[in-house]
């Protein structure tokens, strides 16, 4: 699963997917009102050396390991309902907080205790790595349309 990022790291990943490869100075001015140059250049330094965005001729792009990535960012809808359901024993906490930090930062919301749910599309890769970890810890994947009452749900996911 794709690791969390900070919302600026996200928000400049969006431009870069939006616009296309840029020079540092067109971040330096399409943020200019939310960060100062160092703020920037060091989150610049930090993707790329996470290998989610590449320096090719001078233009920072979104590299191809990044795509996962950017489907989680994305956030569309597709009018399914993904649930995740685990659980993992206390002496397993440190496994159950990274999973709960994965689940968040691919939009995934705490619906009950150990419950998840989020109604954005998910990448296959997300879909199989799940899987895989489902073979080590209880962990379920359930996908549905089917969910009687809607409302609330709706509300956590208002944009």
């Amino acid at each position: 699963m794709p690791r969390p990022l900070a919302k600026f790291s996200q928000d400049i990943l969006l431009l870069l997917n939006n616009k296309g490869p840029q020079m540092l100075h067109q971040l330096y001015e399409a943020f200019e009102d939310r960060a100062n140059k160092k703020k920037i250049y060091d989150t610049m330094f930090r993707l790329t050396t996470q290998g989610v965005v590449k320096l090719k001729n001078d233009r920072y792009e979104i590299s191809s390991d990044a795509n996962i990535l950017m489907h989680t960012l994305a956030k569309e809808r597709d009018g399914i309902w993904k649930l995740v359901i685990f659980d993992i024993p206390e002496k397993q906490r440190q496994v159950r907080n990274v999973i709960r930090a994965k689940l968040v930062s691919l939009g995934f919301m705490k619906w009950q205790n150990s419950i998840w749910i989020s109604p954005y599309t998910m990448a296959p890769e997300i879909e199989e790595e799940l899987n895989e970890l489902a073979k080590h810890y209880f962990i379920r994947l359930i996908k549905t349309t089917d969910i009687n009452v809607t409302e609330d749900l709706e509300k956590m996911f208002k944009e």
